[in-house]
C-alpha cells in the first residue's frame, strides 16, 4: 500500500514488490510512505480487493482505478471541471439542457468510424430512439459537450455480439459501458437499451428492488459484476418510450449521475479511437423540438410526446386539449393512469371521454411491459417455478405479445396440461408463428401421431421455419426416402440450423467421406451444436484416435451435451475400464440423463457385446 503526501492511498499487488515499486516512482512524484504484506500467490486479488473495501468503508481517499468504488480523490477530470462545478452538478434538478459549450472534433477519429456510422444511419430504428438518448446524456453525464471524447465516447455498430445481439450503438464511460442499445440477431426491429446505474443509490431508493420492477413493470432488474467498478446495478427495457419512461423513475437519473461521475474521475475515455462524432453531432448539436412541425393542436403533439416517452409533456397536452373539450383527450390520458396502475383516476377520465362520445380500445396495466414479463418468464423457467412462468407468458399475451403463446404453451406442456398447451400453440401459430405450427407438430409426435406430425411439420416448413425440414428428413430416412431426406437437411443448413448440419455429417460418414464430414460437423460446432463434437468424436474413434475421440466427448459434455458422457463411458466400457465408464454414466443420469446406463447397454448390444451390455442392464434396473 503507497500513501501519498496529500493523505490519499493507493492500493495494488506485486509478486516482485521491489520492481513493482520502482514503477510507481515513475507514476507518482508524491509517495511519502511504502507498506507491504507477504500473502500466498493465489489470494492476492481477494487480499486486494477486501483492503480496498475496507479502508474505502473508513472513509478514506484510494487513487485506485480497478475494484475502487465511489468519488475517488484529486482527478484530473478537474482539470475539465472544476471540483465546485462537479458537485454543482450532481446535486442540480433534472434538466434535459444539453448546453452550448465547444465540442471537441478530431477529423481522423471522425473519418475512422464514418463506415460504421452510416450502418447505424441507414437503421431505421435510429430517428425514434434519439430523443431517448439526448435525454440520457442532457440529465446523467456530466457536462456532455465538454467532457465527450475525452471523458465519454459512443461507438456505432460495435462488434460486440455481433452474431447473436448485434448493438446499434454503445456509450462508454472511462472503460465501463454504461448504456448500450441492442437486439437479438434475428429480431432487427426490436430496440432493448440497457442501462448501467450505481446500485447503492438504487437501493436508498428501492430498498427492496423487487418494488422497482414491480412498480415499473416494463424493467428487468439485475445486478452486473464489473472488475473496474464493483456495485453496479443494470436496468433493461425495451424501445425509447419505456427508456424515457425509465429515466422519470424515482432514483434512476441520481443514480446514472454517481456512476458515471465516479468512473470520469477514475480516468479518461478508454475506447476513444472508436468515438463517432457523426453520431454525437446528431446526439448534442441543437435539434427541434420533437413535436413542433406536427400542428398546433395539443392532442396531436400530446400523441406524439406519448410515443416517444415524454409522459409529462404528453399529459400537459391531453389536459389542454381535454379542457377544450375534446374527449378523445381525455381518454388518452386515463389510459396515462391505467399504466401508472391509477385505476380510480383511469375511470374518472374514461367516463368523462364515453360522456363526450369518445369510446375506445382500453390500454392493458401491462401496456409496454413485454419485454420484460417474456424475461421474468423464462428466469421462472430455469428456475423451474413453472406456475409463476406461466403467469408472466399468460400478462405477456395480455400485453400484446403474441410469441408469449409459444412460452406459454411451453411450460403449460411441462405442466402436463397438453390441452392447454395446444390451444396456446394454435393461437400463436395462427398469429404467424411458424414455431406454434412446429410445437403443435411436436404434440401429435408424442401423441403417436405420425402422420398428421409429419403434416404440420410442413405447414411450420411452409411458414418459414426450416428446421422443420430436419424433422421431415428424418422421417423421410426411416422410409428408406434418403435422397428426399439429404435434400432437405441441406435446406435447413442453408437456413443456419446447426442439426442439419449433424445431419449431413452422418449421412458424410456413413458414405465414408471423411472430408465432408469434417466440414460439415465443424460448421455445426462452429454455430454452437455440440452434436458436431460428437461426430466428430465418432469419426475420430472408428480411426482408431482414442485420445482425439475422447476430447471431444469430454468438450460435448462440459457443454452440457449428456450424450457426451454416454459416450465417454462407452470409450471405456470397450477398453473394459468398467469403473470410469460406470462413473461417466453416473454423471449423465445426476445431470438428468436417466437412460444413460440403458443407452449404454444398448449400444454396447448393438457392437456385438451383449455380456458387457447385460452389466450395465442391471445396472440401470437397479
Amino acid at each position: 500500500m503507497l500513501s501519498f503526501t496529500d493523505g490519499q492511498l493507493y492500493v495494488g499487488q506485486a509478486v516482485n514488490v521491489v520492481t513493482r515499486f520502482g514503477d510507481h516512482r515513475k507514476t507518482y512524484n508524491d509517495i511519502a510512505e511504502l507498506y507491504f504484506w507477504n500473502v500466498p500467490r493465489e489470494l492476492l486479488d481477494a487480499y486486494e480487493q477486501q483492503a480496498i473495501q475496507i479502508l474505502q468503508s473508513e472513509g478514506l481517499l484510494l487513487r485506485n482505478v480497478i475494484y475502487a468504488s465511489g468519488r475517488l480523490g484529486a482527478s484530473d477530470l478537474d482539470t475539465i471541471t472544476s471540483p465546485a462545478e462537479q458537485l454543482a452538478w450532481f446535486a442540480s434538478a433534472v434538466s434535459d439542457d444539453l448546453g452550448d459549450e465547444t465540442r471537441p472534433d478530431r477529423t481522423q477519429t471522425r473519418i475512422a468510424n464514418k463506415g460504421r456510422f452510416d450502418q447505424v444511419a441507414t437503421d431505421p430504428r435510429l430517428v425514434p430512439i434519439l430523443p431517448a438518448v439526448r435525454r440520457y446524456l442532457a440529465r446523467t453525464i456530466p457536462f456532455p459537450r465538454r467532457t465527450e471524447f475525452s471523458r465519454w465516447s459512443i461507438s456505432a455498430a460495435p462488434n460486440t455480439n455481433k452474431n447473436s445481439a448485434p448493438r446499434m450503438f454503445t456509450i462508454t464511460v472511462h472503460s465501463l459501458e454504461t448504456l448500450h442499445v441492442w437486439a437479438p440477431f434475428d429480431e432487427q426491429h426490436r430496440t432493448i437499451f440497457e442501462l448501467n446505474v450505481d446500485l447503492a443509490t438504487m437501493q436508498r431508493h428501492w430498498p427492496d428492488l423487487g418494488d422497482l420492477a414491480q412498480t415499473f413493470g416494463a424493467a428487468v432488474v439485475q445486478d452486473t459484476i464489473y472488475r473496474v467498478r464493483p456495485g453496479v446495478l443494470r436496468l433493461s427495457v425495451e424501445g425509447p418510450r419505456n427508456f424515457m419512461r425509465l429515466l422519470d423513475v424515482d432514483g434512476v437519473v441520481e443514480a446514472a449521475r454517481r456512476l458515471n461521475l465516479d468512473m470520469m474521475r477514475k480516468g479518461p475515455a478508454v475506447q476513444y479511437k472508436s468515438h463517432s462524432f457523426h453520431l454525437s453531432d446528431l446526439l448534442l448539436d441543437p435539434v427541434t423540438d420533437a413535436t413542433s412541425g406536427v400542428s398546433d393542436d395539443p392532442l396531436n403533439c400530446g400523441l406524439v410526446a406519448d410515443a416517444l416517452g415524454d409522459l409529462r409533456l404528453a399529459e400537459q397536452l391531453y389536459r389542454q386539449a381535454a379542457d377544450a373539450g375534446n374527449p378523445e383527450a381525455a381518454f388518452r390520458i386515463g389510459d396515462l393512469h391505467t399504466e401508472r396502475r391509477e385505476d380510480d383516476h383511469a375511470e374518472f377520465w374514461y367516463d368523462c371521454a364515453e360522456r363526450g362520445g369518445y369510446h375506445g380500445v382500453r390500454r392493458s396495466p401491462h401496456f409496454g411491459n413485454t419485454y420484460a414479463l417474456m424475461e421474468h418468464g423464462g428466469y421462472a423457467a430455469e428456475r423451474d417455478d413453472l406456475s409463476a412462468a406461466a403467469d408472466y407468458f399468460r400478462h405477456a399475451v395480455y400485453s400484446g405479445s403474441t410469441k408469449a403463446y409459444l412460452e406459454l404453451g411451453s411450460v403449460l406442456q411441462e405442466l402436463g396440461d397438453d390441452a392447454a398447451a395446444e390451444m396456446a400453440y394454435r393461437h400463436g401459430a395462427q398469429a404467424g408463428h411458424a414455431l406454434g405450427w412446429y410445437y403443435l407438430a411436436w404434440l401429435r409426435m408424442h401423441e403417436g401421431d405420425t402422420e398428421q406430425a409429419e403434416t404440420l411439420f410442413w405447414r411450420a416448413a411452409d411458414a418459414g421455419h426450416f428446421g422443420s425440414l430436419i424433422e421431415i428428413g428424418v422421417m423421410q430416412q426411416e422410409r428408406g426416402e434418403h435422397d428426399l431426406a439429404e435434400a432437405n437437411f441441406r435446406k435447413a443448413a442453408k437456413a443456419r440450423f446447426p442439426n442439419a448440419e449433424v445431419m449431413l455429417g452422418n449421412i458424410a460418414a456413413q458414405r465414408d467421406d471423411r472430408a465432408a464430414a469434417i466440414k460439415h460437423y465443424n460448421r455445426a460446432i462452429k454455430w454452437g451444436n455440440t452434436g458436431g463434437m460428437i461426430g466428430l468424436g465418432l469419426l475420430l474413434e472408428s480411426d482408431g484416435d482414442l485420445h482425439g475421440a475422447e476430447s471431444c466427448y469430454r468438450q460435448a459434455a462440459e457443454a452440457g451435451d449428456l450424450l457426451g458422457f454416454v459416450n465417454l463411458a462407452m470409450l471405456y466400457a470397450l477398453q473394459h475400464d468398467d469403473e470410469r465408464a460406470e462413473a461417466y454414466c453416473s454423471e449423465a443420469v445426476e445431470a438428468g440423463y436417466a437412460d444413460a446406463f440403458a443407452d449404454l447397454g444398448d449400444m454396447l448390444e448393438e457392437e456385438g457385446y451383449p455380456e458387457a451390455a447385460q452389466h450395465y442392464y442391471s445396472l440401470a434396473a437397479a
